[in-house]
């Protein structure tokens, strides 16, 4: 598990979602694809092999904040199909970018639990 590309992938997010909503990307992107927080390299991990890491502290936090970013990014899609594009916009800029940064945050402390869990040294 590469934690660095996995948090590079979600931080890209905010870059393809702001392209996205400025006209600027070529991306057909669909909300209800989004919004399935199971189908990226860490949603696999989560749903599959982390499974046996749920006893960690941040496991479930973690599973949480990453639902919600993928139910976020799904609905600055949605609103700006919509034709609601300042509504979008305010989301990314507010709950998204807020969502994002902690999601950031907690999946740095989820690696270094897994990491310890898989060297054998509890870490709380």
């Amino acid at each position: 598990m590469n934690w660095m590309e996995i948090i590079g992938a979600h931080v890209m997010w905010k870059q393809r979602l702001t392209a996205f909503l400025a006209g600027n990307s070529t991306e057909q992107l669909d909300p209800e694809s989004i919004r399935h927080d199971d189908r990226c390299a860490l949603g696999k991990w989560i749903y599959g092999d982390g499974q046996s890491m749920a006893h960690l502290p941040r496991y479930e936090e973690v599973r949480g904040l990453h639902a919600q970013f993928h139910q976020y990014a799904a609905d600055v899609v949605r609103l700006h199909l919509a034709g609601n594009t300042s509504e979008a916009e305010k989301l990314l800029q507010d709950d998204y970018s807020k969502l994002s940064e902690k999601l950031k945050h907690r999946l740095i402390g989820l690696s270094q639990q897994v990491k310890s869990a898989a060297e054998g040294i509890p870490r709380f």
